[in-house]
């Protein structure tokens, strides 16, 4: 490899960094290069300061410990390394293969070019010095023993950046379709997501080991106090001496003591137990139970996890290169391309399309942007993103119900199934409080059409609708499974559900008409918005979305003054009061629509130059 070569591709990929940095405005590249000047000039005194706090530290650590900072380390980089790779994904490739194909470059040139400017990433300047000068300070303290540690952090960087550099080139490759790429970048954040969520998983595990550890020490000290009573009234009834009683006495105090010494010690034992195997399964965990394996003594899982590190990052590696000759090749894969299949004839009449559909009670135009939309949501990548987004809220919340639903009241499992509701309307809010944004240079359609104003707005609430109840059902079948409902709570969250959901449809068709924004192809993200636009939107999720869902806690509310008098009974005051707000909510969303949709019509040719970015 020519290291001017490196040195210009370096450089070149600097430059298209920055160039990023400067489109997304001055204020932006100004602060992105204070963050990278500020981690570079951190770099030295992370190095430093890791060394001599492991020099402090390092000798009062038990081997367990240090198993515990190298996995803390470990996961604190594995995140900014996945951060990282997402946001890469989200942009096109800045360097592709097919760039280097025009420049007197080598296969192998290219190949480690490509490699090793990859790495500069600003979670490498960071981590990397604070745990080379941990690793230099635990062969420092620990002498020879602790040798390994240093070529396994190399192998574990290896291992860590040769798949990533696999999968980025495989990924390049499949999706040289645009609509693949973002559903592969979906599927991908879903990954990251999911697996951040693990320590959620270990914090319902964790209370669970707490409470039986408590429950035990209850039943020692019960049946210690039981003892000394029986040993009091024996000696009262003269059946032991005092000698006897003092002996005993103490002999129950210690092995109280002892009982209470284990428990003590039990917990942190199982720690460390479900943490060294986490450690074994998991290929980025052999560098910390290599470490603690050499402080106890045992240099051979230290050796076999290097090893198995190295031939990870080396096969990926290997494998990355055979892709890159293949590439110069001209060879997509190392597959056999299957010879083309002619497709079938269809046989008999074939059935109705879904835009092909009527929705009964609903006007032709109403029906067809209902479905047109409905359509149009399962086919867009980050649509499905942000409506797992609620899927994702409820897990976390999920698993802090479940630690804590001890001792709950009756009407907090109503309360918990509105605030499920309110979840998934929240998490939908990003598609719904703008609307024709999603649609782009697509609401010239709208425009030009004949269609009555109010029935655009109908079909466009009408097509997230069959998402926004199956994502409900999920959540408050999770609601009822973990605190369940009586059965007229339980018929109460549908017409709570509709009325939520309407005047949740009034305040997104609202907004929709009176704060559009301009979204860039591809995301969901504002492109360059206004500082009123982003404060309106901002004090949409604030302030008026918590206002609008409240005023739907009114049956709940009155139900609970109710019951607090002696006043309710058995009447389902809930609901019955539910049922009577839905109907509410009906008539106040019908009336609206005539109203919105003459603002609609009042204001669709500034929409049309803010969403399809053609505003001065």
């Amino acid at each position: 490899m020519n290291w001017r070569h490196f040195q210009a591709f370096v450089w070149l990929r600097w430059r298209l960094t920055a160039n990023h940095w400067r489109r997304a405005g001055k204020l932006n590249a100004v602060l992105m290069a204070a963050v990278v000047v500020l981690t570079l000039v951190m770099a030295v005194p992370l190095f430093i300061g890791s060394f001599a706090l492991g020099l402090y530290a390092i000798p009062k650590a038990t081997p367990d410990q240090l198993m515990y900072v190298w996995d803390g380390l470990i996961v604190g980089f594995l995140s900014f390394w996945a951060i990282g790779v997402l946001v890469e994904l989200q942009r096109n490739e800045d360097l592709p293969l097919s760039k280097f194909l025009h420049l007197p470059v080598s296969v192998n040139a290219a190949f480690l070019i490509n490699y090793l400017s990859s790495l500069l990433r600003l979670t490498i300047v960071v981590f990397v010095p604070a745990m080379a000068g941990y690793a230099l300070a635990l062969v420092y303290v620990k002498g020879v023993s602790q040798l390994p540690v240093v070529p396994a952090l190399a192998a574990f960087l290896l291992m860590v950046t040769a798949p990533t550099y696999l999968f980025q080139g495989w990924l390049a490759s499949l999706v040289s379709n645009p609509r693949r790429r973002r559903t592969v970048v979906v599927a991908a954040t879903m990954v990251f997501v999911l697996i951040f969520q693990l320590p959620n998983l270990l914090n319902l595990y964790i209370p669970r080991m707490s409470r039986m550890t408590l429950r035990e020490s209850s039943r020692s000290i019960a049946q210690m106090q039981a003892e000394q009573a029986s040993l009091g009234k024996s000696l009262e009834a003269g059946e032991i001496s005092i000698e006897e009683f003092k002996r005993r006495s103490e002999e129950a105090l210690d092995t109280f003591k002892n009982e209470t010494q284990r428990l003590s010690a039990e917990g942190p034992q199982q720690i460390a137990r479900i943490v060294g195997i986490a450690n074994t399964a998991l290929p980025v965990g052999w560098l910390a139970l290599g470490v603690k394996s050499a402080a106890e003594g045992r240099i051979a899982p230290s050796l076999l996890g290097l090893a198995g590190m190295s031939l990870i990052g080396a096969g990926s590696l290997w494998r990355a290169y055979r892709s890159t000759v293949r590439q110069y090749q001209g060879q997509a894969s190392s597959r056999k391309s299957r010879a083309p299949v002619k497709p079938a004839s269809p046989v008999g009449k074939p059935g109705n399309r879904l835009l092909e559909l009527t929705l009964p009670g609903l006007s032709e135009p109403a029906s067809a942007i209902a479905l047109g939309g409905f359509r149009s949501l399962l086919r867009s990548p980050e649509a499905k993103m942000s409506l797992l987004s609620p899927l994702i809220m409820g897990g976390v919340f999920g698993s802090m119900l479940l630690n804590g639903r001890q001792g709950m009241p009756e009407l907090s499992s109503p309360l918990l199934g509105v605030a499920a509701i309110a979840c998934v309307l929240f998490g939908m809010a990003q598609l719904m409080v703008n609307q024709f944004g999603i649609d782009r240079d697509g609401f010239r359609v709208f425009v030009l059409c004949a269609a009555p104003r109010r029935d655009i707005l109908l079909g466009k609430n009408l097509a997230i609708a069959p998402v926004a109840v199956v994502l409900t059902a999920i959540m408050l079948t999770a609601v009822q499974i973990l605190r369940p409902m009586r059965l007229d709570h339980a018929l109460s969250m549908i017409p709570q559900f509709i009325s939520m959901y309407l005047m949740f449809c009034f305040m997104a068709n609202l907004f929709s008409i009176y704060v559009p924004v301009y979204l860039a192809p591809g995301t969901l993200k504002p492109a360059n918005p206004k500082v009123t636009t982003v404060l309106l939107q901002v004090a949409m999720f604030l302030l008026v979305f918590p206002l609008c869902q409240s005023l739907t806690l009114i049956p709940l509310a009155a139900e609970s003054v109710l019951n607090v008098f002696g006043l309710a009974g058995r009447v389902p005051v809930c609901l019955l009061l539910s049922l009577a707000q839905c109907a509410a909510a009906l008539l106040l969303y019908r009336s609206s629509l005539d109203w919105l949709g003459d603002q609609l019509q009042e204001r669709e040719q500034r929409i049309l130059e803010t969403v399809t970015n053609r505003a001065l």
